[in-house]
């Protein structure tokens, strides 16, 4: 649920709230530090777990030795963060992919909901150094929240890890 104070989430995110911003997270250039962008988004998916999934979850959570593990994070930067920004933060889970899910993330203005940058991220959980399944009563809790099913889908491909080759580099 989004805060009440807020203006409308953007287009398809139902969760949006003022973005955890720390002074020290201006570089000296004086906009918001890509490093600190990855650390908005961290932060605001820990609020969003207790404050949308609820108790179950993060009561279940530590005592299983389970851990939430962020495999992939994709971050797309689309404009500059000025320290006298209001920012908000807005998270969403967009689908089940084998053992991970898909969260979809964005950071903008409040004033004018330009967006300073957008991510997406592929999560697992883990125990003892391995991935293991979601318990099934997870999934109900997060389609209340998100407002629609999340069936079981294929699992992500492997691709190979690295840049793409630079265009000098082809022939």
């Amino acid at each position: 649920m989004t805060d009440p104070e807020l203006l409308e989430p953007p287009d398809g995110y139902r969760f949006v709230t003022r973005a955890p911003v720390q002074p020290d997270d201006f570089d000296a250039q004086g906009h918001l530090n890509n490093a600190a962008i990855v650390r908005i988004f961290n932060d605001t998916r820990m609020i969003y777990v207790p404050t949308q999934i609820g108790p179950r979850w993060t009561n279940w959570l530590r005592p299983s030795g389970v851990v939430v593990v962020a495999k992939e994070l994709h971050v797309r930067y689309e404009s500059e963060g000025m320290p006298g920004d209001e920012l908000l933060a807005a998270v969403r889970m967009v689908e089940r992919r084998g053992r991970a899910t898909i969260v979809e993330q964005q950071l903008l203005t409040r004033a004018d909901r330009r967006v300073i940058a957008s991510a997406w991220i592929v999560q697992l959980l883990a125990k003892d150094g391995a991935a293991i399944e979601w318990p099934d009563w997870y999934w109900p809790l997060l389609e209340a929240v998100e407002g629609h099913p999340f069936p079981p889908g294929p699992s992500l491909p492997r691709v190979k890890w690295g840049a793409p080759p630079l265009a000098a580099d082809v022939e």
